[in-house]
């Protein structure tokens, strides 16, 4: 079984694909100045909760992109059943290779969980920075070590994450200060990840003598030895909104 069949199985049912509260994006929406005149752009869209929320807090025109077509598809019937068709377009792409058209003009540019597209957070904010306009922002959602000091163990298994400080770094080399950032609690990762653990084990179950079902079985097991081993003590998440340096000048 491939990954994306394992995300459709573990992850698919998730209104929002990542450990955070829907009001904590729209409170960033608001900081980064979002209204009915503003373009958003969602890359690694999901399920398209999170462009339907701005889209039905500030009338904001947004544009959705996911690789996987069952995100899409979800996605599309979300903007139907909000009424918002004429505010929404849903793409199904891969962001990383993905041009505006000429008439598309975005102000802010969104990846929640998503830097893997890119190959990582430097690469994701210097992606997203040539999709949006010159002074527009942009709102990033990863995890980060909470502390700089861990077992080699941990870190030679997630070379991915880095610390915040790390993160403030790429963010000004790039060209950007950190306006605001807002972490998720505790609850929410348990939350999050509970609710992945049911949607494996209600696989599991509707699912009995499955050829792949050994799969599901050990994703399962895994991501839950991780979780109670180090990573609900070790990593967190967070999302920060960035605005150009350049306005600071």
């Amino acid at each position: 079984m491939n990954f994306e069949e394992i995300v459709n199985i573990s992850q698919g049912p998730l209104a929002i694909m990542n450990p955070v509260d829907p009001e904590n994006i729209l409170k960033l929406c608001e900081l980064a100045g979002i209204s009915e005149d503003s373009s958003v752009i969602d890359a690694g869209c999901g399920n398209g909760t999170v462009i339907t929320s701005i889209s039905a807090a500030f009338g904001a025109r947004c544009s959705g992109i996911d690789i996987r077509e069952e995100g899409c598809l979800n996605a599309v019937s979300a903007v139907k059943e909000a009424g918002l068709e004429e505010l929404i377009n849903i793409y199904f792409a891969d962001a990383s290779e993905y041009t505006p058209e000429p008439d598309e003009d975005y102000d802010l540019a969104i990846s929640l969980g998503s830097s893997q597209i890119w190959g990582g957070i430097e690469e994701t904010v210097s992606g997203l920075k040539n999709i949006i306009k010159k002074d527009g922002k942009i709102i990033i959602g990863e995890r980060y070590w909470r502390c700089s000091t861990l077992s080699p163990e941990f870190s030679r298994e997630w070379p991915e994450i880095l610390t915040e400080y790390e993160i403030l770094q790429i963010c000004r080399e790039n060209g950007y200060e950190i306006h605001a950032v807002i972490h998720s609690a505790e609850r929410e990762w348990d939350r999050y990840e509970s609710a992945i653990w049911a949607n494996c084990l209600k696989w599991l179950s509707d699912n009995p003598g499955h050829p792949q079902a050994d799969d599901v079985k050990n994703y399962f097991s895994r991501i839950q030895e991780e979780y109670f081993a180090y990573a609900r003590e070790y990593i967190g998440w967070a999302m920060y909104l960035l605005t150009p340096s350049e306005k600071y000048q």
